[in-house]
């Protein structure tokens, strides 16, 4: 069995897997890294293998036996990127994670802190854009602009707001679909690729706004480490 962790900007995802199907799963806030790694040694009671990846800093803590990727592991995909050194780990996992699926170009777009856009073509990593996520949206409007308050999604929004909350649910609600669908057009017109799969915390909310587009299943980073997981070790990569 494998253990996949997951350590984002925001939350700490951990899964067991037998073979490819998910049979656990436990999500913990960053500061329950004790709570996490109790988890991960009841864990190992089942499992040879494991394999994580960190958005930041790896708490000492974890085991030394867990595969951390990083920008110099043996990635199923090249990387033509100017600046490799300064990608996300995690725009290369979905990246590669998908490919390995589809083996085909496309356009991966990550849902989370920040939206990422993520373009593979010709077998290669070729970047693609970032921009603020959902909740960025609103605390950055709180943050930077005094009067204006600190809101979170909206169950219902409408184009035109009759109050300052109503008005800033359609700048951010009603407007980032309507900005995404823009961004994987233009993209798909300058590289030509047809594929675009959406994922990330906030893709459920983005799946009633962009229909015509493939959304990944919940847990998909996790699934994309098993992915990875399972085309290493078809390479008998340790």
């Amino acid at each position: 069995m494998l253990i996949t962790v997951d350590i984002g900007n925001t939350l700490i995802k951990m899964g067991l897997f037998e073979g490819s199907r998910l049979v656990k799963h436990e999500t913990f806030n960053p500061q329950a890294v004790e709570k996490a790694l109790d988890v991960y040694s009841d864990w190992s009671n089942y499992s040879t293998r494991s394999i994580g990846i960190a958005s930041g800093a790896i708490d000492a803590n974890w085991p030394k036996s867990i595969k951390w990727l990083t920008i110099d592991s043996p990635w199923p995909i090249k990387i033509s990127y100017k600046t490799p050194e300064s990608i996300g780990l995690d725009r290369l996992l979905f990246a590669s994670a998908h490919w390995l699926e589809h083996r085909q170009d496309l356009i991966t777009v990550v849902a989370g802190s920040c939206i990422t856009y993520n373009i593979v073509k010709n077998d290669a990593f070729i970047g693609g854009a970032i921009s603020p996520g959902w909740a960025m949206r609103y605390k950055a409007m709180h943050a930077f602009t005094e009067a204006l308050p600190h809101l979170v999604k909206a169950s219902e929004t409408h184009v035109v707001g009759a109050s300052t909350e109503e008005s800033m649910w359609s700048g951010v609600d009603t407007a980032l679909p309507l900005e995404m669908s823009a961004m994987i057009h233009a993209m798909q017109k300058e590289t030509g690729i047809k594929l675009v799969i959406i994922c990330g915390g906030d893709a459920k909310a983005l799946s009633n706004h962009l229909k015509s587009y493939i959304f990944a299943p919940s847990n998909n980073e996790l699934y994309a480490l098993q992915r990875i997981d399972e085309y290493f070790k078809s390479q008998s990569i340790k």
